[in-house]
């Protein structure tokens, strides 16, 4: 049984620490692992904390602290730059490659009940979502398994078909985790009615191929076991002989039916031995520059018809605000790099006594073991041994009350002139009078 919702202990109060990811700006309140009882019968995903509180430290520099949307937002709202035509159609459904007009953007977010829909189809819990090639490559229903109202787009691609209606493609919230680069990649998808018929784009996000050689040449040229169209962007890896190549990426300048040139100088390279894999990756939003990379649509866009881009931007920089809405923390601005979080809270009791700090506190034992039995009391309808049992019941509770009063007593209340040492109309701390 769960300790009683009016019971806050200062036993449970702690603080949660994390880093920030560059470029993203939502994070979720942290889950715990599927924990087992005895038999293997698997616990749902549960909280670590309760909730999140006053203070709020970026750096160790204390930052205002919002729970409410419209305050924060009018703050700091969230404006959807103007519609900005990006290309245009050829009559086919991609692929297109378009530049974002304002980058950095803000990158989609997928929620706590998402991130535990995808814990649950895969196993494994990780916010946000970063893909694997092997996922990519095995077209795992990665997308799908997020509901639909559990998934935020930053990024949409709209244009119309000859019926005007609609052709729209944004971003998931989930990521590629692939190094490319060091840059931040949003894979996209096409939006569908609820609860999970959100979509992957229909050709997938990529796929790799082998090499078998490599000449030294003025531009390199790669014979392969298939290839790539001209002008796409690939990843090299695991080439023996000439590792310079490996780790970076190059553009296709032309290809055959058994080859293909890449833009890089390898005369002065290693020679070629053997080994080595040659990726592409499609549909996707370079949130750091705002490249988009052979996108292709859900159906045929008309020739000439405008492509329309739209995102949520802001220049990345030290977070100066954060708002806890929906279990979910939103910095701004958005981190431009690693920056430490810490933020004050309270354990979960079932988080709390899952660790070995719960072992010292009897009282909070007794306490949970009398609820406990006074619960399966009530619902049995043992009412003789429920009477019986109440008053020590009674009795533990009143002794665990007195503890955590004893600890509000000796906290100091705020008054109207401290403020808690923020002033809200000019967005800059101060010490207070």
């Amino acid at each position: 049984m769960d300790v009683d919702a009016r019971m806050q202990l200062f036993d449970l109060k702690t603080t949660y620490q994390f880093q920030t990811i560059p470029g993203i700006d939502r994070y979720n309140m942290p889950l715990y692992d599927i924990q087992t009882q005895p038999g293997a019968q698997s616990i749902a995903w549960y909280p670590v904390y309760q909730g999140f509180m006053n203070p709020v430290r970026i750096n160790g520099i204390m930052i205002p602290f919002h729970t409410q949307t419209s305050k924060f937002y009018s703050i700091w709202p969230e404006y959807i730059q103007q519609q900005f035509q990006v290309g245009t159609g050829d009559g086919s459904a991609g692929p297109y490659n378009f530049n974002l007009p304002y980058f950095p953007a803000v990158p989609g977010h997928v929620d706590l009940t998402g991130i535990i829909s995808y814990a649950n189809e895969f196993g494994s819990y990780q916010d946000p979502i970063f893909i694997t090639d092997n996922q990519i490559e095995n077209n795992d229903n990665f997308i799908q398994t997020v509901p639909t109202t559990s998934a935020f787009p930053g990024v949409y691609f709209i244009a119309t078909n000859d019926n005007g209606k609609n052709i729209t493609v944004t971003d998931s919230g989930q990521f590629l985790e692939s190094a490319t680069g060091g840059d931040l990649y949003g894979l996209l998808m096409t939006q569908g009615n609820a609860p999970n018929g959100n979509l992957p784009i229909g050709n997938g996000y990529g796929r790799s191929v082998a090499i078998t050689g490599a000449t030294q040449a003025a531009q390199c040229v790669l014979t392969t076991t298939a290839q790539f169209p001209d002008d796409v962007t690939v990843y090299i890896s695991g080439v023996n002989g000439m590792t310079e190549l490996n780790g970076n990426s190059y553009v296709v300048v032309s290809s055959t039916a058994t080859t293909m040139t890449i833009d890089v100088d390898s005369t002065g390279f290693t020679p070629y031995i053997n080994g080595g894999q040659v990726k592409s990756y499609y549909n996707l939003v370079n949130y750091n520059t705002g490249v988009v990379q052979d996108i292709f649509f859900p159906s045929p866009i008309p020739s000439g018809t405008p492509i329309q881009a739209q995102c949520y931007y802001y220049n990345p920089g030290m977070p100066r605000a954060v708002l806890y809405y929906n279990n979910t923390l939103t910095f701004r601005s958005p981190p431009n790099t690693q920056y430490l979080v810490e933020i004050e809270c309270y354990l979960t009791p079932a988080a709390f006594l899952n660790s070995s700090n719960a072992i010292p506190f009897g009282y909070m034992a007794e306490y949970i073991a009398r609820g406990a039995a006074r619960k399966i009391l009530s619902d049995t309808g043992d009412v003789e041994q429920f009477n019986f049992y109440e008053p020590l019941f009674r009795e533990q509770e009143t002794l665990v009350w007195k503890r955590s009063q004893r600890q509000w007593t000796s906290t100091r209340t705020e008054t109207i002139y401290s403020n808690n040492g923020f002033n809200a109309n000019n967005n800059q701390s101060y010490t207070g009078v």
